[in-house]
């Protein structure tokens, strides 16, 4: 009897996980694009995207998915093969060779290490790459949907701006109207009104402004100091109107914990980590301030209050008074002021996030090994849906880890490495169950 197998076996284990790998790979894949499809489908459209920037925004948004759909991906497919492996009695026939449990570990190891080391290589290259090519593509998006039209002989309306033109100026170097009047209607009745002789339209570098181009302008505006029917007259040679069309982007004018790979991330925590240090030691410096004044005006009101003597002690003695009662609540105000950061555990969470996901393919080859073996009904196909089960759990997990991250506080190693301990934990019991059950592993 023999106890390890020969390399064959390994070689065909690693086979059918890899096999299993891209036909669970393409349904969890197609699964996570259809969901960040209808993500961004409703603002995309609403810009009037052609086919061209749909597709180079999805191709930007493949590295997002991959970093999830992977290990889903490899939980499914050890999954199926330990199952099949079980329907076949193929461990049943191992151990009857005596095989050790150790070897036919092996493979599923292997791979898990692999794959785990592979998309966080992935996702470290690849995601910043992408987060930046998608913010690009998305603010071209935006300067082309952008646009405020001024057409000849038209009445157009942005906001709560009325534009009303003439006809096109002939001979003009620019795209230039003639007699234009804009009417601003947010003050309803008493509405304040433009008049310019011509009008040309650019816009700002950022797309969120058209700026109009007048000259001999007139501005009638309503006093909102004065009596009803009072207004001020202003005259210019040129000016300029500028009218928002796009709100700022906050969430693409910086990058976003989530776009930084781990070196990036690693240097912003320090950043922010030096800052809220800075921080504290100024607290600490001011109480320490704010204490040795405690204590000297503690020291003069003492002295004060036995040589009172006159009146302008006595007023003496009252200022002290006031400065102690000011010193004593600033005192109190900077006990109870909490210096803390709310983006720097942002952060922290993010870094645990990037090591979890890529080392839960490890976890999850860990567990498909005993969960397989120990699955009544064995068969991919009980796998696979074991697979999806143990795939929602673990999503939970993760979801509720951040939560407790954001909201509580909790430490972000173990509010975010939680769903993977639970893994383990369960690896670790189903194979203590097994071992009370039957005796042996196998």
């Amino acid at each position: 009897m023999k106890e390890r197998p020969s390399f064959t076996l390994w070689r065909m284990t690693i086979s059918e996980i890899i096999t299993s790998f891209l036909g669970t790979f393409l349904f969890f894949f197609i699964v996570f694009l259809i969901n960040q499809v209808l993500l961004f489908a409703e603002d995309i459209l609403s810009r009037g995207a052609d086919l061209l920037s749909v597709a180079k925004l999805l191709f930007y948004s493949l590295p997002t998915i991959l970093a999830i759909t992977i290990p889903f991906s490899i939980l499914a497919a050890t999954l199926m093969t330990s199952s099949r492996q079980n329907a076949d009695n193929e461990y049943l026939a191992s151990s009857s060779l005596g095989i050790r449990p150790l070897w036919l570990y092996v493979p599923f190891l292997i791979i898990g290490l692999a794959v785990s080391i592979g998309s966080f290589c992935l996702n470290e290259w690849s995601i910043p790459r992408a987060a930046q090519g998608f913010k690009n593509e998305y603010a071209e998006l935006i300067q082309k949907s952008a646009k405020v039209e001024l057409a000849p002989y038209s009445i157009s309306k942005y906001g709560e701006k009325l534009i009303v033109t003439g006809g096109a100026i002939e001979g003009s170097s620019a795209s230039r109207l003639q007699d234009v009047l804009i009417i601003d209607q947010s003050g309803g009745y008493d509405s304040d009104t433009v008049i310019a002789d011509d009008v040309g339209i650019e816009f700002s570098k950022d797309s969120l402004m058209a700026i109009l181009n007048m000259n001999n302008f007139t501005e009638l505006k309503k006093l909102n100091a004065g009596s009803a029917g009072d207004f001020s007259v202003t005259k210019a040679g040129a000016a300029e109107i500028r009218i928002r069309i796009r709100e700022p982007l906050i969430n693409y004018s910086s990058t976003a914990p989530s776009e930084m790979s781990l070196l990036m991330l690693a240097n912003k925590i320090k950043e922010k980590e030096r800052m809220l240090d800075d921080r504290i030691k100024e607290k600490a410096s001011q109480e320490a301030t704010t204490l040795d004044r405690l204590r000297l005006n503690y020291d003069l009101i003492a002295i004060e209050t036995q040589q009172k003597e006159s009146t302008n002690k006595n007023g003496s003695l009252q200022l002290l008074q006031n400065d102690l009662t000011s010193l004593v609540n600033k005192m109190r105000s900077l006990k109870n002021q909490k210096i803390s950061d709310a983006s720097l555990q942002v952060y922290r969470l993010e870094y645990e996030k990037k090591l979890v996901l890529p080392s839960a393919c490890f976890f999850f080859a860990l567990l498909a090994l005993p969960l397989g073996i120990g699955s009544k009904r064995a068969g991919r196909a009980a796998g696979f849906g074991i697979a999806l089960l143990l795939s929602v759990i673990y999503w939970a997990l993760l979801f509720l880890g951040q939560t407790l991250g954001y909201r509580q506080n909790t430490n972000p190693v173990i509010s975010m490495w939680m769903p993977n301990f639970v893994m383990l934990l369960a690896t670790c019991s189903l194979w203590i169950v097994r071992k009370i059950k039957t005796g042996h592993f196998l």
